[in-house]
């Protein structure tokens, strides 16, 4: 099967399409045939070397967090009725060292969540790692019925995901980007704020005493009794099917920019590298 693949964190020159052995459902998985994965910005600064840190033991890596396909197989203690059934896939692929940019996947059971079809695959993969981070991120924001959140990046992958799920909570959403008033911004007194890009400070003038703060890429220094969190994404079967609920409701949109298929990865990654855009790239398997 072919597979996406790099042995050095060189940049993107390093990704190869590679020939590799089909996987076998194991004890509480499912083997996968993939029809589309998306690329993500964690993807692109693996290959880079900037996640050195991080990377599973051995190369070579195939890189992806999340997938679109059709279940081909399962293991023990799996229901057999999943096999010709479309899911959306996850995978932790930094602790597991199974990426999902390959022809052929196998994920635990629990990785998965079954959609009705009523997405094309390019769109339902758009939903995993950023919808799942999302969902986290507002969980862990715990704002209150009615309440007020402040979302850092709403024009992005995962912030524009907290946005619509806040709205579909009935909670009031203040979008704040560079280009926000900032003294307009300390009167919002919301209950708490979701930052899915770099810390920033000044955006805690917004939330109100004893709030919360919630990023995705570290804590905020403690004031005026803020409890401040960094939520990383983990694998969550009940948290993967709201999504994909959610999607085919129409509640959050996916943004498809461009498709390549799996025989273009590098011209892939490099369209994604270059683009200024928060769409997704989506390679795609024949």
């Amino acid at each position: 099967m072919k597979a996406i693949s790099f042995t050095t964190t060189s940049g993107v020159d390093s990704i190869e399409v590679s020939e590799k052995s089909s996987p076998v459902a194991g004890q509480g998985e499912v083997l996968i045939a993939v029809e589309a994965a998306t690329i993500n910005p964690v993807d692109l600064s693996a290959v880079s070397g900037a996640l050195a840190a991080r990377m599973p033991a051995e190369a070579p890596w195939t890189p992806g967090w999340d997938l679109a396909g059709i279940v081909t197989a399962v293991g023990g203690g799996v229901d057999a009725s999943l096999v010709g059934l479309r899911v959306l896939g996850f995978s932790q692929w930094f602790q597991s060292g199974n990426g999902t940019q390959a022809a052929e996947v196998v994920l635990p059971f629990e990785n998965v969540a079954v959609a009705s079809g009523g997405l094309t695959p390019e769109q339902l993969t758009t939903f995993g790692l950023n919808g799942l981070t999302a969902l986290h991120a507002l969980d862990a924001a715990a704002v209150p019925d009615g309440g007020t959140v402040i979302v850092v990046g709403a024009s992005g992958g995962v912030g524009g995901f907290v946005a619509e799920l806040a709205k579909d909570r009935g909670l009031t959403v203040v979008p704040v980007g560079r280009s926000t008033d900032r003294a307009e911004l300390a009167a919002t007194m919301a209950d708490a704020v979701v930052n899915s890009g770099p810390l920033d400070a000044s955006v805690l003038d917004g939330v109100r005493d004893n709030g919360t703060a919630v990023s995705v890429t570290g804590v905020y220094d403690s004031v005026r009794g803020i409890d401040s969190r960094r939520v990383g994404v983990q694998p969550d079967k009940a948290g993967l099917e709201t999504i994909v609920r959610l999607a085919e409701a129409g509640v959050l949109t996916s943004r498809v920019g461009a498709t390549f298929a799996v025989d273009q990865a590098r011209d892939a990654y490099r369209a994604f590298a270059e683009t200024k855009s928060h769409d997704r790239i989506v390679i795609t398997f024949a």
